[in-house]
């Protein structure tokens, strides 16, 4: 079973064809890994971006608490300072 110099010649083109698609899926394949690379330091960059604006928001929530607080106080004293005066000028 001797092989024809046209089969050999067509196995030979086959396994070219072969090894070009092979090069070709593996290049895709290094190209989608590095595409997901990047991706995936794209999102760590911004999962870090979003913890530091949650820790200012965090921040800025506590300020506005504190400063509600001191407006209560205020607002305290001066409806005992007007409860004063109301009641120095009725006598």
């Amino acid at each position: 079973m001797a092989a024809t110099l046209a089969e050999l010649d067509a196995r030979v083109a086959a396994l070219e064809a072969e090894r070009t698609d092979y090069r070709a899926v593996l290049a895709a394949i290094n190209a989608l890994g590095e595409n997901q690379r990047e991706h995936a330091t794209q999102l760590r960059s911004h999962g870090e971006q979003l913890r530091s604006h949650g820790e200012q928001l965090r921040r800025l929530g506590d300020r506005l608490d504190d400063t509600n607080a001191r407006v209560r106080s205020i607002e305290e004293n001066v409806a005992e300072v007007k409860d004063l005066l109301i009641r120095a000028l009725d006598r």
